[in-house]
């Protein structure tokens, strides 16, 4: 299975100054273990993209991050509708989060050495997410949780 979809909600919350682009997500899953209970046991990995900005108020300041997430997942099927065409799942993630930042005050560039912004940081998440498939190959999914954003929504392929 390829996931592709846009995640909404940024996971930061820092007051009206903040601007992001939605989340940018690409996932691809295979199941590996059938009969583990009810359901199957996939594992798979995703690679997403999201741009966020704040404007601090009453300052000319502007943060300002692009985050790149590597991760792998891990999810259960349980087939909780008993329909074809539905897959409902639960899973957890982890990897790593590749952020870049850059502060500039009134135009020029800040440089701060000690900033925890920015770098290599450990990423984890939990979600439930549910495909829909509008043919045997194509259909969309949602996905609740967090590991980039609160809510992915997008397009599925069963290849």
């Amino acid at each position: 299975m390829v996931n592709a979809g846009l995640g909404l909600g940024t996971g930061y919350s820092f007051g009206s100054g903040l601007e992001s682009t939605p989340a940018i997500s690409v996932s691809a899953e295979r199941g590996l273990v059938e009969g583990l209970g009810p359901g199957v046991l996939g594992a798979g990995a995703m690679i997403g993209y999201k741009g966020y900005s704040y404007h601090y108020p009453n300052q000319d300041r502007k943060s300002r991050w692009n985050t790149l997430m590597l991760l792998g997942r891990g999810t259960y099927h349980y087939d909780l509708f008993h329909h074809s065409a539905i897959d409902t799942y639960l899973g957890v993630s982890v990897g790593m989060r590749i952020e870049l930042h850059n502060d500039k005050y009134d135009g020029t560039q800040l440089h701060d050495p000690d900033n925890p912004y920015g770098g290599v940081h450990l990423e984890t998440g939990v979600f439930a997410g549910a495909r829909y498939f509008l043919t045997k190959n194509i259909g969309a999914f949602g996905e609740l949780g967090y590991d980039m954003t609160y809510l992915k929504l997008g397009l599925t392929g069963r290849f």
